[in-house]
């Protein structure tokens, strides 16, 4: 599957090391055109097919959790998939939804390579109109609020999909819409983010990065989640200083 699109190998850096990836040669694969009859039928254009700022910024991010060993998470509307990936290194048994089998198919190539102790998952998933079945303690979100429509899907996603004790990572670059989701989750999550400039090939943007957490939920952060969602705080604070 991989091999219908002219490759490139990327090279991002997280923490003290290095994600080497392959990824679709966006701009060949643009070029080519051979996706706009699709995007014409209503489809949303190739987002999927580059690494976002916001996306490196959420690997990052996860790279403070230090371990997640023995946890399940779910990157949601995973494009390429590298926070899903970031949380393979860290141990988490991860799940890589999109609605593009493509883009799953990416993420789990290139997830595979840091020898996991569970193979990663990849589920080609219309996640606006269907819940995704399971349980996670991490759920990813990278820059899948944009637009008003996903507010409601992602909203079911956190409540069907959320364990006790889980986390949810979110990140976006200011985005207005966005913004709005986070508002309208309102006081039944508590929540540690900071903003950081961020640069991902071409691209620069000033991302958001916000941890949360049900303020209803009873049970104690599931393993090495409490020590994250400190080490999150702490660097929250750090940066609002």
């Amino acid at each position: 599957m991989l091999r219908r699109y002219p490759l490139r190998r990327l090279r991002v850096s997280v923490g003290a090391g290095q994600f080497s990836l392959v990824v679709p040669d966006e701009r060949a694969w643009v070029r080519s055109g051979t996706w706009a009859s699709d995007v014409v039928r209503g489809k949303e254009p190739p987002y999927w097919v580059r690494i976002w700022p916001a996306s490196l910024a959420a690997a990052r991010a996860i790279h403070l959790a230090g371990s997640l060993q023995g946890l399940r998470a779910l990157d949601l509307g995973c494009g390429l998939g590298l926070p899903g990936q970031a949380a393979a290194r860290a141990g988490a048994a991860v799940t890589f939804a999109d609605q593009e089998a493509d883009a799953t198919a990416f993420a789990c190539w290139n997830a595979a390579a840091f020898d996991a102790a569970e193979t990663p998952r990849g589920v080609a998933l219309d996640w606006a109109r269907q819940t995704l079945d399971g349980v996670f303690d991490v759920i990813l979100l990278s820059d899948v609020s944009y637009r008003a429509l996903h507010h409601e899907p992602l909203r079911r996603h956190l409540d069907a999909c959320l364990a006790p004790g889980g986390l949810v990572l979110h990140a976006d670059p200011h985005r207005e819409l966005a913004t709005r989701f986070l508002e309208d989750l309102g006081p039944g999550y508590a929540r540690a983010t900071w903003s950081r400039p961020t640069i991902v090939q071409d691209r620069k943007a000033d991302v958001r990065v916000t941890l949360l957490k049900k303020t209803g939920d009873s049970a104690p952060l599931a393993g090495p989640l409490a020590a994250w969602w400190t080490r999150f705080e702490a660097a929250s604070r750090r940066r609002s200083c």
